[in-house]
C-alpha cells in the first residue's frame, strides 16, 4: 500500500509538472535616452528540458491614457550572435539546455512598458537585466529583474530613508480594465495613506515612484499593497539620492497558496485536475484490484 501512494503522489506531480504554465512576464521594460542617461534592457531565455521550446515575446508600451488598452511596442533587439529585428513579436527557438540573449538598442526617446513570454515548454524560464549609461557610454547602474506571474494582491517595499526612493511599476496583462487599490503601511502595519484607487486598462502598463502616489508622506520604511480586481505583474526599483544607483525590489504575493493554487487550475488546467484524479484513481484500482 505504501508503495502505491508514492506512485499515487509521483504521479501527481509528474502531471503538474508536466502541465506547467507557459506564460510568464517581465513587468517592466525600459529603452531609451531620458536626460543625460540611457536605458537598455536585456532578456535572457533558458530551456533545461530535453525537448526543443519555441514561443515569443510580445512586447507592449505604456498607453498614458491608464484607462485606454497598452499599445504595440516595435522595439529594437539584438541577438547574441549579432541578429537584430524590429518587431513588438520576436519568436524564438530553443533547442534542449540552450540560452538566448536579446539586447535593446537603446536609441531614440524613452520608452517603457512590459514584455509578456508565451512557450509551448513550461521548463521555460528568464531573466531581464536593467542598465544604465552616462552621457559617454559608461555603464552607471544595473540590476537582474525576475520574471513574474500575475497575482490578484502583491506587497512591494518600501525604504524612503535617507532620500531613498522607490519607483514601482505595474501592467495589466488581461483582457479586461483592472481596479486597483494602493495602500501605504508602515514598518508596524499600521495604514499611513490610502487606499487610493486607479484603474489601468487592458494590457496597460504604468509607473511612478511611492511619492508620486502618495506625496504627503514622510520617509518611512514599511510596504506599499496593490489589490486588483484583475491579476497584475508588478516589480519595484530602490533608488539612492543620485538616481544613479538602483537595485531590484521584487513584490511579495499576498495571495495564500491554496487561493493561488486554485486559481492556476482555474486558469490553465484545462483539464488537468480531472485527469490527475482519473489517473490516481486507477492506479489505486490497479494496485488494490
Amino acid at each position: 500500500m505504501k508503495r502505491a501512494v508514492w506512485i499515487v503522489i509521483w504521479i501527481f506531480a509528474t502531471t503538474l509538472i508536466a502541465s506547467a504554465q507557459t506564460t510568464f512576464f517581465f513587468p517592466h521594460v525600459v529603452n531609451g535616452l531620458l536626460g543625460n542617461v540611457t536605458w537598455r534592457t536585456t532578456i535572457l531565455l533558458t530551456n533545461p528540458s530535453v525537448v526543443t521550446a519555441s514561443g515569443a515575446i510580445t512586447f507592449t508600451q505604456d498607453n498614458k491614457d491608464m484607462i485606454a488598452a497598452g499599445s504595440t511596442w516595435p522595439i529594437t533587439l539584438t541577438d547574441e550572435n549579432g541578429f537584430s529585428v524590429t518587431s513588438s513579436v520576436v519568436t524564438f527557438s530553443l533547442p534542449p539546455n540552450a540560452t538566448h540573449k536579446w539586447v535593446s538598442s537603446s536609441s531614440g526617446a524613452l520608452l517603457s512598458g512590459f514584455a509578456n513570454v508565451t512557450t509551448n515548454a513550461g521548463t521555460v524560464s528568464g531573466t531581464a537585466i536593467f542598465s544604465e549609461f552616462d552621457s559617454a557610454g559608461n555603464l552607471v547602474g544595473e540590476a537582474g529583474v525576475p520574471a513574474a506571474t500575475s497575482v490578484l494582491k502583491q506587497s512591494i517595499f518600501v525604504d524612503s530613508l535617507a532620500r531613498y526612493g522607490v519607483g514601482v511599476a505595474f501592467a495589466n496583462p488581461g483582457t479586461s480594465a483592472a481596479n486597483i487599490t494602493l495602500t501605504l503601511l508602515d514598518a508596524n502595519g499600521t495604514v499611513v495613506a490610502g487606499p487610493g484607487t486607479e484603474t489601468l486598462g487592458p494590457g496597460n502598463h504604468t509607473q511612478g515612484f511611492v511619492n508620486q502616489i502618495f506625496p504627503s508622506t514622510p520617509a518611512m520604511v514599511g510596504t506599499m499593497q496593490l489589490s486588483s480586481s484583475t491579476p497584475l505583474v508588478a516589480i519595484a526599483l530602490r533608488f539612492d539620492p543620485t538616481l544613479s544607483k538602483f537595485t531590484t525590489l521584487p513584490p511579495v504575493t499576498l495571495t495564500s497558496m491554496i487561493s493561488s493554487g486554485m486559481e492556476w487550475l482555474e486558469e490553465r488546467g484545462q483539464g488537468i485536475l480531472p485527469t490527475a484524479v482519473a489517473t490516481l484513481l486507477e492506479t489505486f484500482g490497479l494496485r488494490m484490484g
